[in-house]
């Protein structure tokens, strides 16, 4: 029988009412895929738990005994997604965090009928009116308050197949409502600086590292709306999607048309060909 969920190691579906996690939005969280029972970038996304603890002042994470939770909750064989939960746990009223915190943490699995697409999927980018703050001490990490991102997925409710194009106040491109960014101008990959506003990416930093790899030009760096409206093509990925290419986008009732793909279907192909490397292995290790 598979669990939907562990609180603190226990089988469970609710936390105390005064946990800091939903009174303050203290805490945070990762997504992660599982194909095959394979959980994908598992070592990535509790490196960025970890970098985020260290942000909050949270107590450092046992590796293992998350691992151990994710293998009692997934089924044999599975697709689905892991999510990861720490907030700072129970606390007394006010914004003080308490100085030894018992962390609350969850760790839940929702199973899917599919797995990983393994075809090139197409979106339509819009421009959302709802803007990032800029906060460089909580920039990269993946916090539980995301209210911004919620206002701006309101604002494609009427919409299908469609994403959500993020600038901060400043005017900056940082990312898609659930997705990072890559663009290709001239056979250079660039995807926008995440210094002040954001969330790196595990399949961003993946991308990123292979180009290199490859020799692959890839550039982080401060991106326009006018550089994506020139741009040859633009594509989004995140760690569940993984890639899609973005066919159109969409500007102030303007609409700038996307049909090269060249690079996000260098991206897909690598990921699902990493993605199944990893299926292998941990088939190997059950044998």
């Amino acid at each position: 029988m598979t669990l939907n969920s562990l609180i603190n190691g226990e089988i469970g579906h609710s936390i105390n009412s005064s946990d800091r996690g939903f009174q303050y939005g203290d805490g945070l969280f990762e997504t992660i895929l599982v194909e095959a029972n394979a959980v994908c970038y598992l070592t990535e996304h509790l490196q960025r738990l970890k970098r985020g603890c260290r942000v909050l002042g949270f107590p450092p994470i046992d590796d293992q005994l998350i691992e151990r939770e994710i293998n009692q909750i997934v089924a044999n064989n599975q697709n689905g997604v892991i999510k990861i939960l720490l907030s700072r746990g129970i606390g007394e009223r006010g914004f003080q965090p308490p100085k030894d915190p018992e962390i609350t943490r969850v760790v839940s699995f929702a199973p899917t009928d599919a797995g990983v697409s393994k075809s090139l999927r197409c979106v339509d980018l819009f421009l959302c009116h709802t803007r990032l703050s800029r906060q460089p001490l909580l920039a990269g990490i993946k916090h539980l308050n995301q209210l911004e991102r919620i206002l701006a997925r309101q604002e494609l409710a009427n919409f299908e197949s469609a994403e959500g194009l993020m600038l901060d106040v400043d005017d900056n491109v940082i990312e898609g409502t659930m997705s990072n960014l890559f663009i290709a101008v001239n056979d250079v990959l660039m995807t926008p600086l995440l210094d002040n506003a954001g969330v790196e990416g595990v399949i961003r930093q993946r991308l990123i590292e292979q180009a290199a790899k490859e020799g692959i030009e890839c550039r982080e760096v401060e991106l326009t709306l006018e550089e994506l409206q020139s741009a040859d093509e633009i594509f989004m990925t995140n760690s569940l999607m993984p890639v899609r290419s973005v066919k159109q986008f969409k500007v102030n009732g303007q609409v700038f048309r996307k049909m090269n793909n060249h690079y996000a279907g260098w991206a897909l192909n690598y990921l699902l060909t990493d993605i199944q490397r990893q299926v292998q292995a941990f088939g190997a290790q059950g044998t």
